[in-house]
């Protein structure tokens, strides 16, 4: 597993309800935490996806998302890729610095990636989180049908039954587990095949966590 410091800020979104979490009531204030109280303190990685030092992560200072760089998370079938080639994952540990008095959760997850896919190819994306130690888990899930050739942006937004919180403070880690998967129909031709991963500007595979924000009050 691979280990990056990093004390860049983070960014914020926010709305309004509440949630009691045994004799806490957790709030959702309109105020986000201070401008640059929240960042990366570290992130480990590891997975077929992500070798050693083909991942960064960028914050924006007043918390609202966070973005995931991949410089070599490319999945393939077809001529060229082999049977592993077909299914690629990396696995993330993130610390964020989370000031006292707030909890957050994960509520969107925007991919930035390149597609190009034959007809009879089909590709999936998928994210879940948790927070190190607990069992709720939460995800997302995109996919996608050849034949296909271009840069991508696409969002999928969870539902507030479907948010799992942080503690209060969060100072368990967020757990990121990614996946990429190729498959083809039955009665494909054998010569069809497709990439699917980094894009063909930056040549990256972006995911960007779009994060919502509670104050926590006794």
């Amino acid at each position: 597993m691979k280990k990056i410091f990093n004390k860049t800020s983070v960014v914020v979104c926010c709305a309004i309800s509440s949630l009691l979490v045994g004799n806490t009531v957790l709030a959702v204030d309109p105020d986000q935490p201070p401008e640059g109280s929240v960042y990366i303190e570290d992130i480990v990685y590891g997975g077929t996806g992500c070798p050693q030092d083909s991942v960064g992560i960028s914050i924006a200072t007043n918390g609202l998302n966070f973005g995931v760089s991949f410089d070599q998370y490319i999945a393939g079938i077809g001529d060229g890729f082999s049977r592993a080639d077909q299914r690629k994952s990396c696995d993330l540990r993130v610390n964020l610095k989370v000031p006292a008095g707030y909890a957050y959760t994960v509520v969107d997850l925007t991919y930035r990636g390149y597609a190009e896919m034959d007809r009879g190819i089909f590709a999936s994306m998928s994210s879940t989180y948790h927070f190190q130690g607990e069992a709720l888990e939460a995800g997302f899930v995109k996919n996608m049908r050849g034949p296909i050739e271009k840069d991508f942006t696409y969002t999928d937004s969870l539902d507030l039954e479907s948010f799992v919180w942080s503690s209060c403070g969060a100072t368990a880690p967020l757990v990121l587990q990614t996946r990429m998967k190729l498959k083809k129909a039955r009665f494909t031709p054998p010569e069809s095949g497709g990439t699917i991963g980094v894009d063909s500007v930056e040549g990256k595979l972006t995911h960007e966590y779009g994060l919502l924000w509670k104050k926590c009050e006794a």
